[in-house]
């Protein structure tokens, strides 16, 4: 069984890694000063409902910006592991002969 090394990851794959997790520490940053100021969310509407209303559409706004990350590392791994791939198999095609 082969093993991914660092070797195995480009120049841009690391930026591209390095670039996603910035985007993602950036936005959780924004919302929390925006929704959070002094560390507590404070909530824009009165009433519990229309709070919750609220709360869920910041959930879904991080779930957005959590998945958008994840999906981009997993690209960037799977390039790699297709270059591992490549490399001990000594193709140069990829999955099902696809380039």
């Amino acid at each position: 069984m082969y093993h991914l090394t660092v070797d195995d990851f480009t120049d841009e794959d690391v930026a591209e890694f390095h670039r996603l997790m910035s985007e993602l520490l950036t936005k959780c940053a924004s919302m929390g000063e925006q929704h959070a100021p002094e560390g507590t969310w404070a909530p824009s509407t009165a009433g519990l409902f229309d709070q919750m209303a609220e709360s869920m559409q910041l959930v879904a706004e991080v779930s957005r910006a959590l998945n958008h990350a994840r999906a981009g590392i997993r690209r960037v791994g799977g390039r790699a592991r297709q270059r591992l791939y490549d490399r001990v198999s000594g193709s140069h095609e990829g999955p099902a002969g696809l380039a």
